[in-house]
């Protein structure tokens, strides 16, 4: 999700909390210029918070209940590795791409809110540029041309005066003045912005509909101040009802919830006692900042945590080297743990066709009978470009030559994500180079068998096969498994020790794991803990190979994270 949406969301979440708080406790007094205060300044607020965090807020809550500190375990698990067969081809799936479907989606709905937006400004335009300019009462007036409600934008009062009567015509330049001299059109046009791009948060409809009607009750306000009889005001809005409404974005001297309007210019002033109810507007507003600053630390940390540790392809059995933390030409970052992997377009199986299509066996390697796997890892940057080719495991130098050939000449990927931010990440890749005729066991086929199942006689373990080794239940399980049985050591905890443990294990045929090892270690006691917990897994679903279940060779990333 892109910092935009974030930052929509947040927006919306306060808006929505801070109409609530409106509905509950609000609504029903009086203060009508301290009510326009709470409008103006919430959607001001909303607009602004995601940017601020204080530091150190974040650790209010464990300092002050530090009882709630609690060191959990977190495990970091990806997808399995892929490998390309050269002489395998596949027909790329059609791959639905929802978040683009999403976004195209929601820029469409808010162009068309814009467009009705600009509509309505040049309405006016052209209203205004039709009507007859006039003087009454010692007023500029725009005197319409149609039979429309009278209504006000800024500084500018449009008024049919041929069918009101001379009181009718005074009430209505009250009140149209009290618009213009206190600038409501102000606040009509900040909430219409807000809801151009929030059309989809029935609460800030809800608001904008609040926010109109506290405007003309300021108005109306403003009509009974100057001395204008209650009774005989309130029949001539009745007489209005049904007068067509000019533009929605304006001043009109007639909406609707005619009803509200009289109920509030009969109702009894509120006591002073109740403007305290408006000092929970502080707390909530805290409360917003606070778990700003929370986000914000997890997101850092977490950042931190990511590059801390590095294996290839996250949850790979295919583990030829363990690289170090990295950092680009450009100072930014190298993941190789992200929360949206990069893709090649169309997904892995248009990935696996290209190479089919693309990589030409050498001769002279299929005269020597040369075969095996190249093993190259590279970075996607943030504009889907390939670039720092390793063969981090090569075969033979014209193996490993074409396979760096045809991967460089990869057309650009779909970038990692994380957090919501385009990153660059580091790749892992096997090829397989397997010459045609040869039963070699190593090899892998793009298709599922459909042979019985059955053991492999050999004793090999393979790090790449048909059908990855799966925990019961699948990833999600797993990650469950881990949660569930993992228990931070005391020791660690007191001494501040986390990062990640890297343990390499087999699956056997019959799905028991064996040969558990740590494969890179943080501290002896975490190290344990990660061992004894996988140690205890139940059996897995064993991995295929030709239809025959093979030993494979399997790496899981466990990350211990204190939280605080």
């Amino acid at each position: 999700m892109s910092l935009f949406f974030i930052y929509l969301i947040q927006v919306n979440i306060a808006l929505a909390l801070f109409y609530l708080l409106y509905i509950i406790l609000l609504k029903r007094d009086t203060f009508l210029w301290l009510r326009r205060f709470f409008f103006l300044s919430v959607i001001v607020f909303s607009l602004l918070y995601p940017f601020f965090t204080i530091p150190g807020l974040s650790d209010l809550w464990t300092s002050l209940f530090p009882a709630f500190q609690e060191a959990t375990a977190t495990v970091m698990i990806g997808e399995p590795t892929m490998a390309m067969i050269v002489e395998g081809e596949a027909v790329a799936p059609v791959a639905i791409p929802w978040e683009k479907i999403l976004s195209w989606f929601y820029i469409a709905v808010t162009l068309a809110f814009v467009l009705r937006f600009v509509f309505q400004l040049l309405s006016i335009h052209g209203i205004w540029a039709k009507s007859e300019k006039q003087i009454i009462s010692g007023i500029p007036v725009c005197q319409l041309k149609e039979n429309m409600t009278p209504f006000s934008f800024f500084s500018l009062i449009f008024i049919h005066t041929g069918k009101h009567s001379e009181t009718e015509l005074s009430q209505i330049l009250l009140h149209e003045q009290t618009h213009a001299r206190q600038w409501h059109s102000v606040d009509i046009m900040l909430v219409e912005l807000v809801c151009l791009l929030s059309w989809w948060n029935p609460f800030v409809w809800l608001l904008k509909r609040e926010m109109a009607m506290n405007l003309e009750y300021l108005a109306d306000k403003g009509v009974l101040s100057e001395g204008v009889d209650s009774r005989e005001y309130q029949y001539h809005l009745l007489r209005l009802t049904y007068h067509e409404t000019a533009v929605r974005i304006a001043n009109n001297f007639n909406v609707s919830q005619l009803k509200q309007r009289i109920m509030m210019m009969n109702k009894t002033k509120s006591p002073a006692l109740k403007l305290a109810k408006y000092l929970l507007m502080l707390p909530l507003a805290f409360l917003l900042v606070f778990a700003n600053s929370c986000v914000n630390r997890d997101k850092k940390s977490g950042e931190d945590a990511t590059t801390e540790s590095v294996v290839t392809i996250p949850g790979s059995t295919d583990t030829p080297d363990l690289l170090p933390d990295e950092v680009g030409e450009d100072n930014s970052e190298v993941f190789v743990v992200v929360e949206e992997q990069p893709s090649f377009p169309g997904g892995n199986e248009a990935m696996m066709k290209f190479l089919a299509d693309n990589i030409k066996y050498p001769k002279e390697a299929q005269e020597k009978g040369t075969e095996g796997r190249v093993i190259v890892n590279f970075v996607v940057e943030k504009d889907g470009r390939l670039s720092d080719f390793n063969v981090v495991r090569g075969v033979d130098p014209l193996l490993d030559s074409v396979a760096l050939r045809v991967l460089k000449s990869m057309p650009n990927w779909t970038p990692g994500k994380q957090r919501g931010e385009v990153v660059r990440v580091r790749f892992t890749l096997p090829v397989v180079f397997r010459l045609k005729g040869k039963d070699t066991q190593d090899s892998s086929s793009v298709s599922a068998s459909s042979a019985p199942v059955k053991e492999s006689a050999s004793d090999e373990v393979f790090v790449v096969v048909e059908k990855q080794p799966e925990f019961p239940g699948g990833q999600e399980a797993l990650m469950k498994y881990l949660s569930d049985n993992i228990k931070y050591p005391m020791v660690a905890q007191e001494n501040g020790i986390q990062g990640r443990v890297i343990v390499n294990f087999v699956v056997e045929k019959d799905g028991g794991l064996s040969e558990v090892r740590v494969v890179r270690g943080q501290d002896p006691v975490l190290d344990k803990e990660a061992v004894r917990v996988i140690e205890g897994m139940p059996k897995w679903e064993p991995g295929m190979q030709r239809g025959k279940r093979v030993r494979v060779r399997y790496t899981l990333p466990v990350v211990f994270s204190l939280q605080h």
